[in-house]
């Protein structure tokens, strides 16, 4: 008995650290996504300032456009037996919508387009960028 409980502490241990992990990784992320926003708006004053147009102005005028990625189009119904095929290789530590998009080769917009039209199919926790989705 000791070994198995033993087994079980690590694993939730595990599992903690995993979770742990994931959110301190969206919480970063929405730090640098703030960071990002404050020197947007300094260059946009500074721009307004000198009459000039900032760096990262000038780098998005001068850089060459991207061709525009075609994705396959997919069946709703398609969708949702991939989504659902996704969510069961995860298992119990579930998947953002981003992550699952991916894994779809779809963007993440269909995705949650479709996570919001068909809530009865997954159980959803959380909200924002942390959140996760799971088999209900």
């Amino acid at each position: 008995m000791p070994a198995t409980s033993t087994q079980q502490e690590i694993e939730d241990l595990r599992r903690r650290l995993e979770r742990l992990r994931e959110e301190a990784e969206d919480e970063i992320r929405q730090k640098l996504a703030q960071a990002r926003q404050v020197v947007s708006d300094l260059e946009r004053q500074l721009s307004e300032v000198t009459g000039r147009p900032s760096a990262s102005e000038i780098k998005a005028l001068t850089a060459p456009k991207q061709k525009r990625l075609r994705r396959p189009s997919i069946s709703d119904d398609d969708l949702k037996t991939q989504i659902l095929q996704i969510l069961a290789t995860v298992g119990t530590r579930g998947i953002n919508a981003k992550q699952i998009a991916t894994a779809v080769n779809q963007t993440p917009a269909r995705v949650r387009q479709f996570m919001a039209a068909n809530a009865e199919a997954v159980k959803r926790i959380g909200s924002g960028p942390g959140t996760k989705f799971f088999l209900p």
